[in-house]
């Protein structure tokens, strides 16, 4: 049997998972550091913040006929319960690869050029430096997940928003336990938070703690 055909199974993974935790415990007992948690927030951060069922939920409260940009758009599916649920009147699709949408809702928009759908291809950062300044109520950022990019589309989106609008970051975490790999998104949220004007407002849940969050001002 070629490694491409071995078959693993529960035992076999957990083996590999206590291998990694052992070599882990070893690497920090030499004073490594190989997580990056995300800093504490005070009391005042959390007021006031809902926990929802899921994102879905947080789809819900937002205002109808906002102007939304997604930021990582995958095959599309999430795009299309914005438009079934907050009838943007413009939706900006942010995706480094636009051929991976597959949702028949948003192809059949895209193919009458509805004007309330526009694509953008390419690096994140780069699409969103290209938005109009002052012009948008939500921005969802679901890219690149390390620290790095997530800083990198923070600094970028914010110059979009409204003074009244909201950032939404997809899979608030710090670590991704489906890759078994880091994930810099909490680290980079809770640091905007804590450098000022910026506070939790959602929390909305997911099975595998791929939570989302809702930011405000103030």
């Amino acid at each position: 049997m070629s490694a491409s055909e071995v078959v693993e199974t529960f035992e076999s993974v957990e083996r590999k998972r206590r291998d990694f935790a052992q070599a882990l415990s070893m690497f920090r007992g030499k004073g490594g550091r190989y997580h990056n948690p995300a800093p504490p927030l005070p009391d005042e951060k959390y007021r006031g913040c809902e926990v929802l069922a899921d994102r879905l939920a947080l789809l819900d409260r937002l205002p109808k006929g906002a102007a939304i940009a997604e930021v990582g758009v995958d095959g599309g599916h999430f795009s299309a319960e914005i438009f079934k649920r907050c009838d943007p009147s413009n939706l900006v699709l942010i995706d480094r690869d636009l051929g991976r949408i597959s949702n028949p809702l948003v192809l059949d928009m895209v193919s009458r050029d509805d004007p309330r759908i526009t694509l953008l291809g390419g690096d994140s950062g780069d699409c969103l430096g290209e938005l109009p300044v002052g012009s948008f109520d939500v921005v969802y950022v679901d890219a690149d997940h390390s620290y790095a990019a997530v800083r990198r589309d923070i600094a970028a989106a914010l110059p979009s928003l409204k003074p009244d609008g909201v950032l939404i970051f997809n899979d608030y975490t710090v670590w991704s336990p489906s890759s078994m790999y880091h994930c810099g998104v909490a680290r980079a949220v809770n640091e905007l938070c804590l450098a000022g004007g910026w506070r939790l407002r959602y929390l909305a849940m997911q099975p595998m703690m791929y939570n989302d969050v809702m930011l405000v001002r103030g």
